[in-house]
């Protein structure tokens, strides 16, 4: 058992152990038997947890409060009245935030019940008195809301917000507890508290105490603070994320940390202020907001400024998407402040926003602001924003892990869309491709018969050449590291780039550019490959695209030096690319380095790896025994994909380009094989520079 350091204070044990997210041998053992048990349960949740989630939109709203906290917000925009900031709705308290500052805001939601949330909020501020508002919004005085809504509410609000509000002001017994994060707060804070003898908090807001006082009597509940950041981490934190409006994929972001939501309240209880300043957890222990412990938007002071504005018309509410709100605005943006939604998006996704905002945004003084679980830049269209770390340890919610904003002046890559082509023959085309893979490895010595080249060129001959017409369309579902490659890909701002793609094979991956923006930004492509089957392909599709002036094949061993004369010159190429063609390489030493040959020095040139992967970004984050399988697992793996002379990447693999290059992007997932569900290898996108 872990005893106290000397000199160690009873509150920095507390915080110390609970951070360490351990209980007792006894229990740590018991308790992981019984999560042993549940895992199946959790792994089936897990499948249906987004459409879950998806199943209350457009019926009521998910969340009853804004989970940012706007104080970082305004210390990093410094807005005035000349900015148009674009953001998502939520329930409206950070929108009203900004609206105090004179800003111009457009707030979009798809969740047609968190615009209604927003709506009532601002028809409220137009048209009643401060301390009825307050009332109603902050002490849930539904009652008051009832008599004032007919006549001085529902005429202003749109029909759409009418139709919830009919409803809602008799429905809704409270605005602190409603909405499905609100359902979940009521019970984590008025039930759960008090089963795990923390009801005491409530009582002393209540009856007032010291931030010292409480952070004292906190200290002395070791024990029960351990076991409820257990019982949250294990099971609450996977079992009420949809109810908190958290989808799978933002999860996924933070899973490799054990203990999150010990971190989180560790963060709320021992660092910020529940008496005085937290207003987002003392609102939820409580039940209401207190006139000092409150949202800016429920403060006397600010209330006449945001009537002003808002009855200049400068909060525009939109139900839609994002990207429908950003491409109706009128007036250039200067901040876009994302909250957290890029947590929900895949890398296609996130490149298409930030593609259009881009475009509507004001060139010198756009932002873009967003909060992220992940504990780093967690998609590689995001890191070309070149983006600065926020200071957050004043944040008063304590969710997000890391905070980022962009100045739009200092981003030195394009922007432009991708494109999404489905290359899919059909089930039956899949299996029967899927048949000739599997089958390889048996009737190689058949096929190879036939072919005159030798080593390695005739291993990939043999390979290919009965797999090359269905080759794209059964790998669209293998390949998964691929098209996120492509979203991956930086493009120069002044164009004329010089791009290699080796093991480029059929160049499916011309496909993911439309051909002007090829155009545009490329002077030179030449794809690479050792396989005159897949080069066949690869002319015919060049042809199909108009491209010959630009795009060229060469068949060669990338790994022979004398293919140099065949390649643009040393020094000269802005990207090497090698997508799932790196670990079928057997001299992978000297791929590498004649791909750091090749590339532009001083950051200007990259080589970008598309491939399987031995191991996760975080498998030394896994416990002991967690740790072992995956070793298992990942042996399985390496002996499974040998038999097609694929050698799953490793650390050594990687390390290869060293001294000469630096690696700057490494993001790895699991992936599924076509027709093997529970076979899910890592895949990954890693990215280097020369220095």
């Amino acid at each position: 058992m872990t005893k106290p350091i000397p000199g160690e204070s009873k509150e920095e044990y507390t915080r110390r152990k609970l951070l360490k997210s351990q209980l007792n041998p006894v229990a740590d053992f018991i308790l992981s038997i019984v999560m042993l048990s549940l895992s199946p349960f959790i792994m089936l949740f897990a499948m249906i947890h987004d459409k879950l989630m998806f199943k209350f939109l457009n019926k009521t709203y998910i969340y009853n409060v804004s989970w940012e906290d706007p104080r970082m917000d305004q210390r990093v925009f410094d807005l005035n009245e000349s900015d148009h900031v674009i953001t998502i709705a939520s329930a409206g308290c950070n929108v009203l935030d900004y609206i105090i500052e004179g800003a111009r805001v457009t707030a979009v939601d798809f969740n047609s019940c968190q615009i209604a949330l927003t709506e009532i909020k601002k028809v409220a501020i137009m048209n009643i008195d401060f301390e009825q508002f307050f009332e109603i919004f902050s002490k849930s005085n539904m009652e008051l809301l009832r008599e004032l809504y007919p006549s001085k509410i529902r005429p202003h609000l749109s029909a759409a917000s009418q139709e919830f509000w009919d409803d809602g002001v008799h429905r809704i017994k409270s605005f602190m507890y409603s909405g499905t994060s609100g359902n979940m707060s009521y019970v984590l804070f008025r039930w759960i508290l008090p089963i795990f003898g923390l009801g005491f908090i409530r009582r002393d807001l209540v009856t007032g105490t010291t931030p010292e006082a409480l952070r004292s009597k906190l200290a002395r509940c070791e024990y029960r603070l351990r076991s409820l950041a257990w019982i949250m981490d294990n099971i609450l934190l996977r079992g009420g994320c949809c109810l908190a409006g958290v989808p799978e994929r933002q999860m996924a972001l933070g899973l490799h940390r054990p203990n999150n939501l010990a971190m989180v309240i560790e963060r709320i209880f021992f660092n910020t202020d529940l008496v005085n300043d937290n207003y987002f957890y003392s609102g939820y222990i409580l039940g209401y907001y207190q006139p000092h412990n409150c949202p800016r938007y429920l403060k006397k002071e600010n209330y006449l400024k945001m009537r002003k504005h808002l009855k200049a018309d400068k909060l525009h509410l939109v139900h839609g998407t994002m990207l429908q709100a950003i491409d109706n605005v009128k007036t250039d943006i200067t901040v876009a402040s994302l909250l957290d939604h890029m947590d929900w998006m895949t890398d296609r996704m996130i490149n298409e926003e930030i593609t259009h905002l881009v475009r509507k945004m004001d060139p010198v003084r756009g932002k873009i602001f967003w909060r992220t679980f992940a504990d780093d830049v967690h998609s590689a269209p995001l890191a070309w924003l070149e983006p600065e770390k926020v200071d957050d340890s004043d944040d008063r919610v304590g969710m997000y892990w890391t905070t980022w904003i962009a100045n739009l002046k200092d981003c030195k890559v394009a922007y432009e869309e991708r494109i999404d082509t489905n290359q899919s023959k059909g089930l039956i085309a899949d299996l029967w491709t899927g048949l000739k893979v599997v089958s390889f490895p048996f009737l190689k010595p058949l096929i190879a018969s036939s072919i005159k080249a030798s080593g390695h060129a005739k291993d990939m001959e043999s390979f290919y050449r009965y797999q090359k017409e269905g080759y794209d369309a059964f790998r669209e579902g293998l390949l998964h590291a691929r098209p996120v490659l492509m979203e991956s890909f930086p493009l120069k701002k002044e164009g004329n780039m010089v791009w290699v793609d080796v093991g480029g094979g059929t160049a499916r991956n011309l496909e993911f550019f439309p051909v002007e923006v090829i155009r545009k930004y490329f002077k030179k492509i030449v794809v690479v490959d050792i396989s005159a089957s897949l080069l066949e392909i690869a002319q015919r599709r060049i042809d199909t695209m108009g491209l010959g002036d630009i795009v060229s094949v060469v068949e060669a061993d990338f790994t022979d030096k004398s293919c140099f004369s065949k390649l643009p010159p040393v020094g000269t190429v802005d990207a090497v690319t090698m997508s799932y063609s790196f670990s079928m390489i057997p001299n992978q030493q000297g791929a590498m380095t004649n791909a750091a040959h090749l590339i532009k020095d001083k950051g200007q040139g990259i080589v970008a790896i598309a491939d399987f992967f031995l191991e996760g970004n975080f498998d030394d984050c896994l416990p002991h025994f967690s740790r072992r399988v995956r070793k298992v697992e990942s042996k399985l793996h390496k002996a499974w994909f040998a038999m097609d002379h694929v050698h799953l990447l490793g650390e050594k693999q990687l390390r290869m380009g060293e001294p000469m290059m630096e690696r700057i992007w490494d993001n790895r997932f699991r992936g599924q094989v076509p027709f093997m569900p529970f076979f899910t290898p890592y895949h990954g996108v890693v990215i280097m520079q020369k220095k």
